[in-house]
Parts: structure tokens; sequence; C-alpha cells
């Protein structure tokens, strides 16, 4: 069938997040059965599990290297992992309350987590050690993203505001209102001023980071947008949502380009792999699929 996943994987419990290794040869999952795992893309097999969190992990990534894998979770700890062995390399801690989401800047250097303590922490992420604190939001912190560039940080809460800041000081450049819901998500763009969001009112938004308003409302989720992200070329925005479907954009024209019925609960994560070929979504479902684009677009 032209909308059946080529690689599909299982936690026992639900999959909060997916991320792509770098040379997109492995495939990181974030679970609430308190594990992180790497699957081999080549072989479709699981290559390793990742144990030590105390709770649900909710987000995970690879440090632009490949070489390291940085967890977070509900037990309010970050965990830095060595990708080919499985080690625990480092945890770091510091948030009062249950993390929620995680980012790691595309030049390697910067960590931010965000969660029920209203904050964003960022953090070294070499040393592991803390730089800012940023405060701002009036409630949980449900997604964190940085610009291509690294020189952005973007949060969104549950106070359906997005808030910009300078990553590297902390400096807060502005608020961006205009949502109707909890801001469940946001992706940056490899190259521009614009990034998106979804939204818990069911609608993806195309905002500006120059002038801090909203340009477009992408209308065609049935329920919350939980998350949303850009290819690597720019040209092409997925999202997913509670509806279960993932759903492909024109980031330029704002047109619909393709609905997957993709899972048969709410997806908490979409990404698309570096060459642009494939993408992933994550899954309360406790499902991982991944898709071949061309098929999905066809």
């Amino acid at each position: 069938m032209p909308n059946d996943p080529i690689l599909s994987f299982r936690h026992p419990n639900a999959v909060y997040d997916a991320s792509f290794s770098p040379d997109g040869k492995l495939l990181a999952s974030a679970s609430l059965d308190n594990t992180a795992k790497i699957w081999d893309l080549e072989s479709g097999e699981e290559r390793i599990t990742l144990r030590g969190h105390g709770d649900g992990v909710c987000t995970v990534t690879f440090l632009p290297e490949g070489k390291k894998l940085v967890t977070a979770s509900l037990d309010k700890t970050l965990r830095v992992w060595d990708v080919a062995t499985g080690a625990a390399l480092a945890t770091i801690g510091g948030h009062q309350q249950y993390i929620e989401c995680m980012a790691a800047s595309p030049d390697g250097q910067l960590l931010a987590s965000g969660g029920y303590d209203n904050v964003v922490r960022v953090w070294d992420a070499t040393a592991g050690t803390p730089k800012s604190v940023l405060s701002g939001h009036s409630d949980a912190i449900y997604c964190l993203a940085f610009s291509a560039d690294s020189k952005l940080l973007a949060s969104g809460s549950y106070d359906q505001t997005l808030l910009l800041w300078h990553a590297d000081d902390g400096e807060q450049l502005g608020r961006l209102a205009g949502h109707n819901g909890t801001v469940e998500g946001i992706a940056f763009p490899p190259q521009g001023d614009r990034f998106a969001t979804a939204s818990g009112d069911g609608r993806i938004r195309i905002c500006t980071s120059t002038s801090k308003v909203v340009i477009a409302e992408l209308a065609g989720h049935r329920n919350f947008a939980k998350c949303v992200a850009y290819s690597p070329d720019g040209k092409l925005l997925a999202s997913g949502g509670r509806d279960g479907e993932v759903l492909i954009w024109d980031p330029k024209t704002h047109r619909q380009l393709a609905n997957v019925e993709a899972h048969s609960n709410s997806i908490y994560s979409v990404e698309f792999a570096p060459d642009g070929k494939r993408l992933a979504s994550a899954s309360f479902d406790r499902t991982i699929k991944v898709w071949d684009l061309d098929k999905l677009l066809s």
C-alpha cells in the first residue's frame, strides 16, 4: 500500500519522541516505559536499550557529531549517553518538576530543557553545566526549538504564548501571542526568519522571528496539533496531532500536500531524516513509524 510505513518499531508503552542520527543510519526513541531505544534503520533491528531514568523519557536527540545522545525525563533529569556502547556519560539535574521538552542547538554547544516548573534551563552541552535560567512563562513549558544558526531559542507553553530568547545569554527578545491553545510544538527551517508552531487549537501557524507575528494559520488537524518539523531543505513541513494523522504542507504556499492516517492515537513527534527522503512519527499508540516521503506525496 502506498501509505504503509517502510519500518515500524514498538515500545511496551507510549512513545513521546523519535530522532534520526546525523548520518541517517539510526533512529532513537523515547518512551513512557522509562527507556530510550536506538534502532538500526538498515537492518530494522533494535540496537540498544538505554536504561537509567526513573520515570518516562519524554525527549531524545542526537548531538550533531552523532556520537552522543541526550534524553530528558519526567524524573527531572537529562542524561547523556554514548551511542556506540549505550553507556551513561552524565546526568544533568536542576528542574524542580517534570521535564516536558528538551532541544539541542545545531552547533552542539547548548542544551535547553523546560517543563512544569515554568522555566527554561539552558546548559553547556559539552560540560553539562548550567548557563542560564529563563523565566517568563506563567505555566508549564511544552516545547523548545533552536534556530538553524543556534542564535535563537523559542519556547512554547500551556499559557498559550511563545517566547523568543537570545540563546547564548538568555535575553528575552519578544513574546508572540495569537495562539488559542497550548503551544505544543515549534520548528525552525534551515534558513529564513520564519518558523512554525503546532497548537492545542488544532492549527499550524507560520510566524516570524523578526516581527514576532503570526502570518498564516494552517487548518487540517481534527484535534490538538502536537508537533511540527521542517524538511532539511525547508520545502516541506510535517505535523502530527491527537487525531493520529500526519499532515504534510508546502510552507511557502500553505497548501496541504498529504494527509496520512498514521497512528491509532496521538502523535507526539515528527522528524525528517537528514536525507529528506524519510519521515519518522512517534505515537502514544506505542509505535514509531518510518515513512517514504515520495510515496506519501504521490
